[in-house]
């Protein structure tokens, strides 16, 4: 007799962990999805921003899974926003750094749309690490150049 009101205790209890759990999940895209909104809103670059978030997030090798969905949706909402399609972006597995600059570098004006948009994609899994600072850092450097 103990069977079956045990049973649907842990069924109960195992239900309320999962809808939890998918709210989690749900509310934490959903924070991934508003900043890749507010990126691609305020980039004048886009571009630029697109290669510039993807050298920081490939910074450190490893790339976390809100990383990844940051990046498929600002891909899709650069496209949506301001028609750029970039296949070179597309192709590429391991970022070149120097690739990058280079693009920084040729890019006239002032870029503190990148620098933002930098910033908030190195904070989108958590803390800043190092390797994403450095990236930052030698960022800043190259708009304060321009």
């Amino acid at each position: 007799m103990v069977g079956v009101p045990l049973a649907v205790l842990l069924n109960r209890y195992t239900t309320l962990l999962a809808g939890r759990h998918a709210r989690a999940v749900l509310r934490n895209e959903a924070r991934v999805i508003e900043l890749a909104e507010g990126m691609s809103r305020n980039s004048r670059h886009p571009q630029l921003m697109l290669w510039v978030a993807w050298l920081v997030i490939g910074a450190n090798s490893k790339i976390a899974d809100d990383e990844a969905l940051l990046m498929r949706h600002l891909v899709r909402l650069v496209r949506e926003r301001h028609e750029v399609v970039d296949e070179q972006l597309a192709h590429v597995i391991a970022i070149d750094p120097a690739e990058v600059w280079k693009r920084v570098d040729a890019e006239p004006g002032d870029l503190g749309d990148v620098l933002d948009a930098a910033e908030r994609a190195a904070t989108v899994d958590g803390d800043v690490n190092s390797r994403e600072k450095a990236v930052l850092t030698e960022l800043r450097e190259r708009c304060r150049r321009g």
